[in-house]
């Protein structure tokens, strides 16, 4: 009886010593948002690079940035991420005297992960490694399948309805076209009947002059036969039409 105890004692200890091993502090003392800054920082510092300077960092870098610039530049030449749109915010984990700090990167086509992994060197926390790997999110529940696919429908439905209701509205301007038309083959008209009457009025103010015109030679050449005057000694003035009925 005393072996069996003695022997699940044993046991219990050896089951817990990863716990125990887990859960150990680190020997130094450090402030981990600062930590999570600087990650960020460098995490950041990685994925706005050009792949001019990415090629660099691969030939110029120290090993793990080297590594960490040829990993990223393999995605853009492969096209796997697209456009980078945010990330989220990291996290961090002791690993017995070293830290592991993640956070997750979002762009156009999968997330990318980047895991560095931290030491204390010179009395500092530093960098010592640091890995992307994309994310697979084609694993989604059923829940999220849905969610997705109805917010898409969503979308959709709204967009045709917005369509539908610009046509419509489009649609009822169209009233006001006849409208319009009449309005303005009213003032053409208008325009080309007084232009017209203008021109009436100057033909026949025209007329009139020549007739008087005529006139006054008529009675100066009578005046000059009766009185044998010569037609420059007098001037006709006016003609006036005589009402013979009254006379």
């Amino acid at each position: 009886m005393k072996k069996i105890k003695l022997f699940i004692a044993i046991l219990c200890i050896i089951a817990m010593m990863p716990a125990t091993v887990a859960l150990a502090e680190t020997s130094y003392k450090y402030d981990s948002q600062e930590v999570k800054d600087e990650v960020e920082g460098t995490v950041d510092f990685f994925v706005k690079m050009t792949d001019v300077e990415l090629q660099y960092y691969i030939d110029n870098g120290m090993s793990w940035a080297s590594a960490a610039a040829k990993t990223l530049l393999t995605y853009r030449e492969n096209d796997t991420l697209g456009g980078y749109k945010n990330s989220g915010v990291a996290s961090l984990e002791e690993d017995g005297e070293f830290l592991v700090v993640t956070q997750l990167l979002h762009f156009e086509k999968c997330d990318l992960e980047a895991t560095a992994t931290m030491a204390y060197i010179d009395e500092t926390v530093k960098v010592i490694n640091l890995e992307f790997k994309t994310i697979d999110t084609s694993n989604k529940t059923l829940g999220e399948k849905m969610a997705t696919a109805a917010f898409n429908s969503l979308i959709g439905i709204v967009s045709v309805f917005i369509v539908l209701i610009l046509i419509s509205f489009i649609i009822s301007l169209f009233k006001y076209i006849p409208r319009i038309q009449r309005a303005f083959s009213r003032r053409k008209s208008g325009s080309a009947e007084a232009a017209l009457e203008n021109a009436i009025a100057q033909i026949e103010e025209k007329q009139e002059r020549g007739e008087d015109t005529e006139l006054v030679a008529v009675i100066t050449a009578a005046i000059c036969a009766s009185t044998g005057a010569s037609s420059d000694s007098f001037v006709v003035r006016s003609i006036k039409k005589v009402n013979r009925r009254k006379r």
